[in-house]
């Protein structure tokens, strides 16, 4: 039997209106403590975010201050009237020295203030180097921080925007009303609260953590050298006509050979030291030719008629004289400024050096005397072998005076250093 028609569109119509069932007041209710649940959820996030940005910006003026104060114990006039105080102690202590000894013990004394002033110069830059970096960091949190707390602080003013609405949708329908859910009320879509934990647990992991500090490695003051090991080597001294030199003379004459060889020896193979020995060895060449500049210890052996006329002291002498009056030696053939001596004061030079100046043969014309030391070089060979031929560290500290303050961690290892530079071959 087919069935009746009208049976089946009243079946139909049962059917779709099945489908279109009302939805409860309870539903509605449940959707708006949903919402307002997660407004309340993303106002404590926004909240919490908010302070954690308040603290590390607090910690960030704190370590500000702490770099101001930092720095300011970071003081290099202070240092440097320290370094002054210690050498005039040392040569007050060597003008009053009745033998070597004293004079050594004196520079001893003198080489520990130095490493003691170096490494409390030092340790203040380092602090002040982790206080930079400290604050660096922080300053990176807080950049982070503060864009989180903007972003949640947007989302919880949204999210109590949608709470609202919904509660103003719910509170003006009764309770009975048939029909769905005023759709001009957005549903919240799955992944805001997903994106509120997500923010929480990335605020939560970019707490700022303590900021990752290389070690300062001060190294201590040298101990002082035993008697037996300084007696030991007493008879040493640079002997600069010896048909075979001694590596301290080759050094000084800057053979590239004996300065390798004498790296290699010191270094033992570690690379990273290979670099500090050349370094320092380097700046000891350096300091001894400023120094012997400064003494006019030069080799006139340039084959000018002028420096002909004297032996080597004399013409040191009139070289002395010549700076005395400001016109010095640069170290490369030339005068320091520019500035050319006229043969006024090239008589006065040579009267100074207690030569007669009308014993003098040959004045170099104005137009000569900008290369009256063209040829010349610094000697110094000779001046360390005047000056410190034991090459122990009290002659060296009294030869090269203040040049010797930045050579202390050579001078930490002189004993091992000192019977080097005396050996023929490496």
């Amino acid at each position: 039997m087919s069935a009746d028609p009208g049976e089946s569109g009243h079946q139909e119509e049962t059917s779709d209106t099945k489908d279109v069932a009302p939805e409860p007041a309870g539903g509605r209710r449940r959707r708006v403590e949903l919402r307002c649940g997660f407004a309340e959820m993303a106002r404590k996030e926004a909240d919490a975010a908010a302070l954690r940005a308040l603290e590390t910006r607090r910690l960030y003026a704190g370590r500000l201050e702490a770099i101001a104060t930092a720095e300011s114990a970071v003081d290099p006039a202070a240092t440097h009237s320290a370094k002054d105080d210690a050498h005039r102690a040392f040569r007050a202590t060597v003008a009053a020295a009745r033998d070597r000894g004293h004079v050594e013990a004196a520079a001893n004394d003198w080489l520990q203030a130095i490493n003691q002033i170096n490494a409390q110069f030092r340790l203040a830059q380092a602090a002040a180097q982790r206080e930079r970096e400290a604050a660096q960091a922080l300053l990176a949190d807080l950049t982070e921080l503060s864009s989180t707390a903007e972003s949640s602080e947007a989302m919880a003013v949204e999210a109590m925007a949608v709470c609202e609405a919904a509660r103003a949708a719910l509170a003006a329908r009764p309770a009975s009303e048939t029909g769905s859910v005023d759709e001009s009320v957005d549903e919240p879509s799955a992944e805001q609260p997903e994106d509120a934990a997500a923010i929480a647990a990335g605020a939560a992991s970019s707490s700022p953590g303590p900021a990752a500090l290389n070690p300062f490695l001060s190294v201590p003051p040298a101990e002082l050298p035993k008697d037996e090991s300084r007696q030991s080597t007493d008879w040493l001294v640079i002997d600069i006509r010896s048909p075979e030199p001694q590596v301290a003379v080759r050094l000084m004459r800057r053979e590239s050979r004996t300065f390798g060889a004498l790296v290699d020896r010191l270094a033992e193979g570690d690379v990273a030291m290979r670099s500090c020995w050349q370094l320092l060895l380097s700046n000891f060449v350096d300091a001894v030719t400023a120094a012997a500049i400064d003494d006019a210890f030069l080799d006139f052996e340039g084959g000018s008629p002028f420096w002909s006329q004297f032996s080597a002291a004399e013409a040191r002498e009139v070289a002395r004289g010549l700076a005395a009056l400001g016109f010095r030696f640069d170290g490369f053939e030339s005068f320091v400024g520019g500035r050319i001596p006229s043969q006024r004061d090239l008589a006065l030079a040579v009267g100074a050096a207690g030569l007669l100046p009308a014993r003098v043969r040959y004045w170099p014309k104005p137009e000569d005397a900008a290369a009256l030391f063209g040829g010349v070089v610094s000697s110094g060979d000779a001046f360390i072998a005047a000056g410190a031929p034991a090459l122990t560290l009290g002659e060296l500290v009294r030869l090269l005076g203040r040049r010797a303050e930045p050579l202390a961690d050579l001078w930490n290892d002189w004993d091992r250093v000192r019977p080097l530079l005396f050996e023929t071959q490496l």
